[in-house]
């Protein structure tokens, strides 16, 4: 009975070879596509499994792909400054790198905290900053879309910033 099924399973993919049983001589049996003369018989098959895969999604006529607004970005990071980085600058100045993987996609810009308070917006992933005041900030970076929806946030960085003071 095994060899019958294993027969079987093996000639289902062959939707139009036929299958004949013969009776060895021995009274073994034998299951064939190329019959012998005189005693063999016709085996019905059950029909073929078939499989039709569902109707690919249509293809959007819009320059953008969902997939840009759902998370095809990677990676988001400060580059610099180092966190835990001091700096001394008497004016404020504080010159921020970010970098995206894989790059910005049209539409989106990077935004840049500042204890979590928008300070500037770049497209290019530069940020001046001047004025700051002295002390520790929290910077992170963010990925928006054109709505102003945060596709992605940078683990933040926190830099110290020495200003020249009267009192000291």
């Amino acid at each position: 009975m095994r060899k019958l099924f294993i027969l079987l399973f093996l000639f289902s993919t062959a939707a139009s070879a036929e299958v004949y049983k013969q009776v060895n001589p021995d009274g073994s049996v034998t299951f064939t596509d190329a019959p012998r003369e005189g005693d063999a018989t016709p085996v019905p098959l059950p029909p073929a499994n078939t499989f039709r895969p569902p109707a690919p999604p249509p293809m959007s006529s819009s320059p953008r792909s969902r997939k840009a607004d759902i998370g095809a970005y990677t990676g988001i990071s400060i580059t610099s400054p180092a966190n835990e980085t001091t700096l001394r600058d008497n004016a404020g100045n504080l010159a921020v790198a970010a970098s995206v993987t894989p790059g910005l996609q049209a539409g989106h810009k990077m935004v840049l905290m500042d204890n979590g308070k928008v300070q500037a917006e770049s497209t290019s992933g530069s940020f001046s900053l001047s004025n700051l005041d002295r002390g520790a900030h929290r910077l992170t970076v963010q990925v928006q879309d054109d709505s102003g929806k945060v596709l992605l946030s940078s683990e933040p960085v926190t830099v110290y910033l020495h200003r020249h003071s009267i009192r000291h």
